[in-house]
């Protein structure tokens, strides 16, 4: 097989950190590659609804802009997102409702425009060539055969770190003491919700709901509660999933709601055999979650299925050995680093790998930290860079930084640093990170806090 050389630049995984990063190198004057085995660009938020966007802003400011940014103002254009609005959780300080299935037509519009962009859909990673530290080259599959590609630089944004464990770079799978990951969720979209009566009953019984302490005087409305009713549908066998509460958000639509509630445990998002039965078994919850809501919460009598994703949304899986790993104590106390690329405003928030609770770090104040360059950079591959969930991080730290917004930022900054690494004919690892921050300025983007 003869291997062509098809751009300078490859990423392997089209969504929303792969098309960040394939945006911004292609802005830099470089020929990209954006490949994705699915037939479908946007990764978990347009293939497993994963909405609403969080983390956008810390402090009264915005802490994620550039691309990211740019993809919110385009939604907003289409009527696709309510904004930046006040978190009714108290999680976080904003969060972004969107409609997914118009995400998509922003992310096919800005990749039209952007010059410099090969697109290959149903194209997926077979193997990886590795010589002295270099990647030469990837096999791929096609629908119409087996194709090999070269390049001069990779980015692993697949959120697996499939490319990175082709190319021999070490990996943790799921937390360390037993390399479980967290559960996996089939997100679904439901109309025909009451809100006037789910907020009457939220007012009346605050106890039962995680709120924001102003919650009540927002215009917006997040479920995370109904744990007494959640009880008793459990001990009367009609809600058998491992969840102990309602977790949904209102929709961009103002009957409508994004449920986050089914919960698939104890399967790996590395295994065929296991995301199947994964899959069977997020639609049979899909199935209990409805018939449980209609049956126990006021409001939900009249709802009815509109959409549900088209895979089921993976948390976790594998976290790629880099040059830097973000731990806990990083995210807690707010910390920064000198070769800060992006800033991360979330919350540890782990839902248990293997039963129904879900564990928020509470902190004096609402996270905000920096997350540096090493966290992209792997110990052994000279031209590979990885972005988006499976960066470095601990199983903690990693219930951080998997967030949208972040995944966007951590993938602008690679596209960057791959296209200074590109020009300079350097390895990933020896790019000027003042430089790489300067870039990430003009571009709009906020490469750490000190940028902000």
């Amino acid at each position: 097989m003869k291997a062509e050389k098809t751009a300078e630049i490859v990423i392997v995984g089209a969504g929303s950190s792969g098309i960040c990063a394939a945006i911004a190198a292609a802005r830099a004057g470089r020929k990209v590659l954006l490949t994705d085995r699915n037939q479908v660009l946007g990764g978990t938020n347009t293939l497993s609804m994963v909405s609403p966007l969080m983390g956008f802003s810390s402090g009264g400011r915005e802490v994620v802009a550039g691309i990211a940014q740019e993809i919110v103002d385009r939604l907003a254009q289409r009527g696709g997102t309510l904004g930046h609005i006040p978190d009714p959780l108290g999680v976080t300080e904003t969060i972004t409702p969107i409609d997914t299935e118009l995400l998509k037509q922003v992310y096919y519009e800005l990749l039209r425009e952007t010059e410099g962009i090969e697109l290959l859909l149903n194209t997926s990673l077979v193997s990886s060539k590795v010589e002295e530290d270099r990647i030469i080259s990837l096999q791929v599959l096609c629908k119409d055969g087996v194709r090999e590609i070269t390049g001069d630089i990779f980015i692993d944004a697949s959120g697996d770190g499939d490319l990175a464990v082709a190319s021999g770079v070490p990996y943790v799978l799921g937390r360390e003491s037993d390399r479980l990951a967290q559960p996996m969720t089939e997100m679904f979209r439901i109309g025909g919700v009451d809100f006037t009566k789910v907020r009457s009953y939220m007012r009346s019984h605050p106890e039962q709901f995680v709120l924001a302490p102003d919650a009540d005087s927002m215009p917006y409305t997040a479920v995370s509660g109904y744990f007494d009713t959640v009880a008793k549908a459990r001990e009367k066998g009609d809600l058998t999933l491992a969840r102990d509460r309602v977790l949904l958000f209102e929709g961009v639509r103002s009957d409508e709601a994004v449920v986050n509630m089914s919960r698939v445990i104890l399967k790996s998002g590395t295994s065929s055999a296991e995301m199947t039965e994964a899959e069977i078994e997020g639609r049979r919850q899909i199935d209990e979650i409805i018939a449980f809501l209609r049956k126990y919460v006021d409001g939900f009598q009249n709802i009815r299925l509109l959409a549900t994703g088209a895979a089921i949304g993976v948390r976790e899986t594998r976290h790629i050995e880099c040059r830097y790993c973000l731990n806990e104590q990083d995210v807690v106390a707010g910390s920064v680093f000198e070769d800060a690329v992006a800033v991360c405003a979330f919350p540890i928030d782990i839902h248990d790998p293997a039963g129904q609770e879900l564990h928020w770090t509470k902190t004096d104040t609402l996270p905000c930290y920096d997350v540096p360059y090493g966290v992209m950079v792997p110990r052994k591959i000279r031209n590979l860079l990885v972005t988006g969930r499976c960066v470095c991080a601990t199983h903690e730290a990693a219930a951080s930084v998997r967030i949208t917004p972040t995944a966007m930022a951590l993938g602008q900054a690679a596209g960057v640093a791959a296209a200074i690494a590109c020009s300079e004919e350097r390895p990933v690892g020896e790019v000027d990170v003042h430089r790489l921050q300067r870039a990430l300025l003009e571009a709009g983007a906020i490469p750490g806090k000190a940028f902000v």
